[in-house]
Protein backbone atom coordinates (compact mmCIF):
# COMPACT_ATOMS: atom_id res chain seq x y z
CA UNK A 1 0.00 0.00 0.00
CA UNK A 2 1.37 3.51 -1.15
CA UNK A 3 2.50 5.50 1.99
CA UNK A 4 -0.10 8.14 1.68
CA UNK A 5 -2.82 5.21 1.57
CA UNK A 6 -1.20 3.72 4.36
CA UNK A 7 -1.56 6.77 6.71
CA UNK A 8 -5.26 7.25 5.56
CA UNK A 9 -5.93 4.39 6.61
CA UNK A 10 -4.34 5.17 9.99
CA UNK A 11 -5.86 8.11 10.41
CA UNK A 12 -9.51 6.56 9.92
CA UNK A 13 -8.72 4.23 12.31
CA UNK A 14 -8.00 7.02 14.86
CA UNK A 15 -11.03 8.95 14.35
CA UNK A 16 -13.50 6.21 14.31
CA UNK A 17 -11.92 4.93 17.38
CA UNK A 18 -12.48 8.34 18.84
CA UNK A 19 -15.77 8.59 17.61
CA UNK A 20 -16.39 5.50 18.87
CA UNK A 21 -15.22 6.47 22.65
CA UNK A 22 -17.21 9.45 22.50
CA UNK A 23 -20.15 7.91 21.63
CA UNK A 24 -19.84 5.81 24.74
CA UNK A 25 -22.21 6.02 28.39
CA UNK A 26 -18.92 6.37 30.00
CA UNK A 27 -15.49 5.05 30.14
CA UNK A 28 -15.18 2.60 33.12
CA UNK A 29 -13.82 -0.29 31.84
CA UNK A 30 -15.65 -3.04 30.42
CA UNK A 31 -15.00 -5.24 27.32
CA UNK A 32 -16.00 -2.77 24.95
CA UNK A 33 -14.05 0.18 26.27
CA UNK A 34 -10.58 -1.54 26.91
CA UNK A 35 -10.69 -3.57 23.37
CA UNK A 36 -11.60 0.06 22.26
CA UNK A 37 -8.27 1.20 23.75
CA UNK A 38 -6.19 -1.63 23.20
CA UNK A 39 -7.43 -1.30 19.57
CA UNK A 40 -5.89 2.59 19.77
CA UNK A 41 -2.76 1.84 21.68
CA UNK A 42 -2.15 -0.64 19.51
CA UNK A 43 -3.11 1.66 16.13
CA UNK A 44 -0.68 3.93 17.16
CA UNK A 45 1.98 1.89 17.88
CA UNK A 46 2.32 -0.15 15.47
CA UNK A 47 1.88 2.05 12.47
CA UNK A 48 4.70 2.75 10.16
CA UNK A 49 6.88 5.73 11.32
CA UNK A 50 6.76 6.38 7.52
CA UNK A 51 3.32 8.00 8.25
CA UNK A 52 3.38 9.38 11.07
CA UNK A 53 3.60 12.86 10.04
CA UNK A 54 1.08 12.52 7.52
CA UNK A 55 -1.30 11.03 9.89
CA UNK A 56 -0.89 13.54 12.47
CA UNK A 57 -1.13 16.33 9.69
CA UNK A 58 -4.38 14.86 8.47
CA UNK A 59 -6.96 17.60 9.40
CA UNK A 60 -9.44 15.25 11.17
CA UNK A 61 -6.66 13.75 13.38
CA UNK A 62 -5.43 17.60 14.27
CA UNK A 63 -9.10 18.32 15.57
CA UNK A 64 -9.39 15.59 17.72
CA UNK A 65 -5.85 15.52 19.00
CA UNK A 66 -6.21 17.08 22.20
CA UNK A 67 -9.64 15.34 22.77
CA UNK A 68 -7.95 11.94 22.53
CA UNK A 69 -5.44 12.99 24.85
CA UNK A 70 -7.94 14.17 27.41
CA UNK A 71 -10.35 10.55 26.63
CA UNK A 72 -7.35 8.45 27.38
CA UNK A 73 -6.63 10.42 30.41
CA UNK A 74 -10.02 9.70 32.03
CA UNK A 75 -10.08 6.11 31.02
CA UNK A 76 -6.87 5.41 32.35
CA UNK A 77 -7.63 7.18 35.90
CA UNK A 78 -11.13 5.17 35.72
CA UNK A 79 -8.99 2.17 34.68
CA UNK A 80 -6.74 2.40 38.20
CA UNK A 81 -9.40 3.08 39.96
CA UNK A 82 -11.61 0.10 39.64
CA UNK A 83 -8.42 -1.93 39.89
CA UNK A 84 -7.69 -0.39 43.11
CA UNK A 85 -10.98 -0.97 44.29
CA UNK A 86 -10.42 -4.70 42.99
CA UNK A 87 -7.08 -5.34 44.17
CA UNK A 88 -8.48 -4.01 47.82
CA UNK A 89 -11.73 -6.09 47.92
CA UNK A 90 -9.30 -9.52 46.82
CA UNK A 91 -8.09 -12.19 49.35
CA UNK A 92 -4.99 -11.97 47.73
CA UNK A 93 -4.24 -8.48 46.74
CA UNK A 94 -0.85 -9.30 45.51
CA UNK A 95 -2.19 -12.04 42.92
CA UNK A 96 -5.10 -9.92 41.76
CA UNK A 97 -2.94 -7.01 40.75
CA UNK A 98 -0.86 -9.44 38.87
CA UNK A 99 -3.42 -9.45 35.90
CA UNK A 100 -3.71 -5.75 36.04
CA UNK A 101 -3.62 -5.60 32.09
CA UNK A 102 -0.69 -3.28 31.88
CA UNK A 103 1.48 -5.13 34.27
CA UNK A 104 4.41 -5.80 31.72
CA UNK A 105 3.75 -2.39 30.22
CA UNK A 106 4.84 -1.06 33.63
CA UNK A 107 7.23 -3.09 34.57
CA UNK A 108 9.09 -2.70 30.92
CA UNK A 109 9.12 1.33 31.37
CA UNK A 110 10.53 1.02 34.85
CA UNK A 111 13.27 -0.39 33.16
CA UNK A 112 13.78 1.56 30.89
CA UNK A 113 13.40 4.42 33.53
CA UNK A 114 15.89 2.90 35.58
CA UNK A 115 18.65 2.26 32.94
CA UNK A 116 18.20 5.57 30.88
CA UNK A 117 18.95 7.33 34.59
CA UNK A 118 22.18 5.31 34.41
CA UNK A 119 23.27 6.39 31.41
CA UNK A 120 22.24 9.92 32.05
CA UNK A 121 25.30 9.63 34.79
CA UNK A 122 22.89 9.68 38.08
CA UNK A 123 25.18 8.14 41.15
CA UNK A 124 25.68 4.12 40.72
CA UNK A 125 23.36 2.53 43.10
CA UNK A 126 19.63 4.22 41.71
CA UNK A 127 17.83 6.71 43.15
CA UNK A 128 17.48 6.32 47.20
CA UNK A 129 14.81 9.19 47.74
CA UNK A 130 12.37 9.62 44.96
CA UNK A 131 9.42 12.17 44.70
CA UNK A 132 6.50 10.44 42.35
CA UNK A 133 4.59 13.39 40.64
CA UNK A 134 0.81 11.94 39.56
CA UNK A 135 0.15 8.76 40.97
CA UNK A 136 -2.90 8.55 41.01
CA UNK A 137 -5.40 5.86 42.51
CA UNK A 138 -3.20 2.82 41.71
CA UNK A 139 0.12 3.71 41.98
CA UNK A 140 1.44 0.41 40.26
CA UNK A 141 4.76 2.79 38.73
CA UNK A 142 5.74 4.01 42.33
CA UNK A 143 5.70 0.76 43.91
CA UNK A 144 7.84 -1.24 41.07
CA UNK A 145 9.85 1.62 41.42
CA UNK A 146 10.73 0.38 44.67
CA UNK A 147 10.91 -2.99 44.44
CA UNK A 148 13.25 -2.25 41.75
CA UNK A 149 15.89 0.12 43.55
CA UNK A 150 14.88 -0.39 47.01
CA UNK A 151 14.46 3.34 47.34
CA UNK A 152 11.57 5.20 49.81
CA UNK A 153 9.04 6.79 46.92
CA UNK A 154 6.58 9.79 48.39
CA UNK A 155 4.13 9.89 45.68
CA UNK A 156 1.66 12.91 45.18
CA UNK A 157 -1.39 13.70 43.63
CA UNK A 158 -3.83 16.80 43.67
CA UNK A 159 -6.76 14.58 44.11
CA UNK A 160 -7.39 13.57 47.81
CA UNK A 161 -9.66 10.56 46.68
CA UNK A 162 -6.72 9.09 45.22
CA UNK A 163 -4.59 9.78 47.95
CA UNK A 164 -6.68 7.66 50.22
CA UNK A 165 -6.94 5.41 47.89
CA UNK A 166 -3.69 5.13 46.76
CA UNK A 167 -2.73 4.25 50.66
CA UNK A 168 -5.07 1.71 51.02
CA UNK A 169 -3.97 0.11 48.13
CA UNK A 170 -0.05 0.36 49.42
CA UNK A 171 -1.11 -0.62 52.71
CA UNK A 172 -3.05 -4.16 51.18
CA UNK A 173 0.49 -4.51 49.43
CA UNK A 174 2.17 -4.19 52.37
CA UNK A 175 4.29 -1.50 51.22
CA UNK A 176 4.45 0.08 54.75
CA UNK A 177 6.76 2.65 54.94
CA UNK A 178 8.46 2.32 51.31
CA UNK A 179 5.96 3.68 49.35
CA UNK A 180 3.58 6.44 50.64
CA UNK A 181 0.98 8.98 48.95
CA UNK A 182 0.47 12.63 50.49
CA UNK A 183 -1.44 15.25 49.06
CA UNK A 184 0.17 17.81 46.99
CA UNK A 185 -0.32 19.89 43.64
CA UNK A 186 2.66 20.23 40.90
CA UNK A 187 0.46 23.11 39.01
CA UNK A 188 0.52 25.00 42.10
CA UNK A 189 2.93 24.26 44.25
CA UNK A 190 0.74 23.39 47.41
CA UNK A 191 2.51 20.60 49.21
CA UNK A 192 5.02 20.44 46.50
CA UNK A 193 8.38 21.17 48.47
CA UNK A 194 7.82 19.77 51.76
CA UNK A 195 7.03 15.95 49.65
CA UNK A 196 9.79 16.77 47.05
CA UNK A 197 12.28 17.72 50.34
CA UNK A 198 15.61 15.34 50.40
CA UNK A 199 14.48 13.82 47.11
CA UNK A 200 17.60 12.94 44.43
CA UNK A 201 14.81 12.10 42.00
CA UNK A 202 11.71 13.64 40.95
CA UNK A 203 9.54 11.38 38.61
CA UNK A 204 7.04 13.40 36.74
CA UNK A 205 3.86 11.11 35.56
CA UNK A 206 2.86 11.27 31.87
CA UNK A 207 -0.57 12.66 32.61
CA UNK A 208 0.57 15.69 34.90
CA UNK A 209 -0.32 18.66 32.83
CA UNK A 210 -2.04 17.13 29.48
CA UNK A 211 -1.48 20.52 27.67
CA UNK A 212 1.62 22.17 26.34
CA UNK A 213 0.94 25.11 28.83
CA UNK A 214 0.40 23.16 31.86
CA UNK A 215 3.36 21.23 31.50
CA UNK A 216 5.53 24.55 31.71
CA UNK A 217 3.71 25.19 34.32
CA UNK A 218 4.67 22.07 36.11
CA UNK A 219 8.38 22.79 35.29
CA UNK A 220 8.08 26.11 36.27
CA UNK A 221 6.31 24.79 39.96
CA UNK A 222 8.85 22.25 40.03
CA UNK A 223 11.80 24.88 39.36
CA UNK A 224 11.00 27.11 42.21
CA UNK A 225 10.92 24.02 44.99
CA UNK A 226 13.86 21.95 43.98
CA UNK A 227 17.50 21.64 44.85
CA UNK A 228 20.31 22.53 42.32
CA UNK A 229 21.07 19.31 41.00
CA UNK A 230 18.10 17.13 41.59
CA UNK A 231 17.21 14.92 39.13
CA UNK A 232 14.50 15.11 36.80
CA UNK A 233 12.65 11.66 34.85
CA UNK A 234 9.70 13.09 32.97
CA UNK A 235 7.66 10.97 30.99
CA UNK A 236 6.76 11.94 27.27
CA UNK A 237 5.47 11.23 24.25
CA UNK A 238 6.49 10.65 20.12
CA UNK A 239 4.82 10.06 16.93
CA UNK A 240 1.52 8.18 17.01
CA UNK A 241 1.68 8.30 20.60
CA UNK A 242 1.55 11.65 21.05
CA UNK A 243 -1.99 11.08 20.60
CA UNK A 244 -2.17 8.88 24.02
CA UNK A 245 -0.89 10.99 26.04
CA UNK A 246 1.25 14.91 26.07
CA UNK A 247 4.83 15.59 24.94
CA UNK A 248 7.34 17.24 26.91
CA UNK A 249 8.83 19.92 24.68
CA UNK A 250 12.27 19.50 25.45
CA UNK A 251 13.04 23.44 24.58
CA UNK A 252 10.45 23.91 27.60
CA UNK A 253 12.71 21.90 30.03
CA UNK A 254 15.61 24.57 29.52
CA UNK A 255 13.89 27.29 29.44
CA UNK A 256 12.15 26.57 32.95
CA UNK A 257 15.40 26.15 34.59
CA UNK A 258 16.43 22.54 33.91
CA UNK A 259 19.45 20.51 31.86
CA UNK A 260 18.01 18.47 30.01
CA UNK A 261 20.60 14.67 29.47
CA UNK A 262 18.82 12.15 27.84
CA UNK A 263 15.70 11.54 25.52
CA UNK A 264 14.59 7.91 24.92
CA UNK A 265 11.94 7.32 22.37
CA UNK A 266 10.77 3.64 22.42
CA UNK A 267 10.06 1.57 19.82
CA UNK A 268 8.47 -1.42 21.39
CA UNK A 269 5.86 -2.05 23.52
CA UNK A 270 6.86 0.82 25.73
CA UNK A 271 4.13 3.25 24.86
CA UNK A 272 6.43 5.93 26.86
CA UNK A 273 9.17 8.28 25.95
CA UNK A 274 12.02 9.38 28.91
CA UNK A 275 13.42 12.31 29.40
CA UNK A 276 15.75 13.02 32.11
CA UNK A 277 17.16 16.28 32.97
CA UNK A 278 18.43 18.03 35.92
CA UNK A 279 17.58 21.44 38.13
CA UNK A 280 20.13 24.01 37.73
CA UNK A 281 22.92 22.33 35.85
CA UNK A 282 25.14 24.40 33.98
CA UNK A 283 28.21 23.72 31.46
Amino acid sequence: MPARGAAGAVADRVVSLHDRLVALDGLAPSPLVDALFGDLVRTCRTADPRTTGTVLADDRVRALRHRLVDLCARGETQLEAAWATRVLEAADPEADLARFPYLANYEALTRLEVHALAAAGHEPGGPRQVCFVGGGPLPLSAVLLHRTTSARVRVVDHDPTAVDLANRVLDALGAGDGVRCVPADAASGAGLAAAAEGCDLVVVAALVGLTREAKRQVLRTLAGVLAPGTWVLLRSADGLRTLLYPTVDVGDVSRCGFTPELLVHPLGDVVNSVLVARRGVTR
